[in-house]
């Protein structure tokens, strides 16, 4: 009895291990199976986070460029806006000058005649008129008596208007600087955003430039503006203090050449158009140098070049360098700078698709390829 009692016992267990041991590959394998499908989830959540964090869809990049055209627009509005301020700051400022200098002139005149009637004292008129020797001399001394005090009287009248006129010049100068300082502080706010969200999404700007033929350019009548402008102001300017000496131009920013001088197919009109000058493809920011010493005849905003610096090298020749935001331009009109000294930044201001600057050299006004000049 106890005989067959151990036998089935043994043959139980016996059975069990078979069972656990035939079982084990199948739990093993379906647990591989579980692992790998967690994995395989795992990866498309990646692979999807990827796909969302990689480049922009087209119409994003689209959406993305015309937000910053859009800020373009709006910070060259804005430039013009504190140029033309600029300007009329100027001349008020010329006109308070010449008006201060005419009111001071008319107080040292008001001051030499009040010093004179006190001195003479308050009987001086009386007793001329009465120490008259007949009535002819009568007659004559209180007609002059007339006239001084009748000039005496447009004096001081004139004094106090050009007083109150000075005043309410003041007003309106400070006025237009407030104005000025407002408009120059959002022009900077958004010169800021732009640059940011352009460094931002350069890559992608850059890849859907690519896509566009650059076709930046400026039409033709303000082309005539900027040689006729330079002619005259190089005609004007009789100084001497930097002559183009034939040597070779520095390059005026570190970036490869994109687009040479001479005529180009426009694509979209199907026609040949004259390129006026050499293109240096840059990223935003790039310094621009000065091509060779010389005075700063222009620096100012304008349409299609966006903001332009003309430098007048002497002997005819000057050089252009455009499309720079007027936040990033560190020269002013007058100013004389050094050959390879830092006048402006890289910008994509203007009829441009992408930041570059664009260098023109003008000969008498006309331009010609600056190769010739740069080797």
């Amino acid at each position: 009895m106890k005989r067959k009692l151990f036998t089935k016992l043994v043959c139980g267990w016996t059975s069990l291990i078979v069972g656990a041991t035939l079982l084990s590959p199948v739990i093993i394998h379906a647990e591989k199976i579980e692992e790998k499908k967690e994995n395989i989830k795992k990866r498309d959540k990646e692979i999807q986070q990827l796909e969302k964090e990689k480049a922009y869809t087209k119409k994003e990049l689209k959406s993305i460029f015309a937000e910053l055209e859009e800020k373009k627009r709006k910070l060259a509005k804005l430039d013009k806006e504190v140029f033309s301020l600029e300007k009329k700051l100027r001349d008020k400022k010329k006109k308070l000058k010449k008006k201060e200098t005419r009111i001071n002139e008319m107080k040292q005149l008001y001051e030499g005649r009040l010093r004179t009637i006190y001195q003479q004292g308050d009987m001086f008129y009386i007793e001329s008129v009465l120490n008259a020797k007949n009535l002819d001399q009568f007659i004559s001394r209180l007609s002059y008596i007339r006239i001084v005090e009748k000039r005496d009287r447009e004096l001081i009248k004139r004094y106090q208007q050009d007083q109150v006129i000075l005043k309410k010049e003041k007003e309106k100068y400070e006025k237009l600087l407030a104005d000025r300082k407002k408009k120059a502080k959002k022009a900077h706010s958004i010169h800021s955003r732009l640059i940011k969200d352009y460094k931002e999404h350069e890559k992608q700007i850059q890849e859907l430039a690519k896509e566009k033929e650059h076709l930046e350019e400026a039409n033709e009548e303000e082309r005539k503006q900027i040689r006729d402008m330079v002619r005259k102001q190089q005609q004007q300017s009789k100084s001497k203090s930097s002559t183009y000496d034939g040597g070779t131009f520095a390059r005026p920013v570190k970036g490869e050449i994109t687009s040479t001088y001479g005529m180009r197919y426009h694509p979209i009109r199907k026609t040949y158009k004259m390129h006026t000058g050499v293109d240096f493809g840059a990223s935003l920011g790039t310094p621009i140098y000065a091509a060779a010493g010389g005075k700063v005849i222009q620096s100012r905003p304008s349409t299609g070049y966006g903001y332009i610096v003309v430098i007048d090298h002497g002997g005819g020749l000057s050089t252009l360098y455009a499309h720079m935001y007027a936040q990033d331009v560190n020269v002013s009109v007058g100013q004389t700078v050094s050959k390879g000294q830092k006048i402006a930044e890289v910008g994509n201001n203007g009829w441009s698709t992408g930041p570059h600057l664009h260098f023109e050299v003008l000969k008498n006004g006309e331009h010609t390829d600056p190769m010739p000049y740069l080797k």
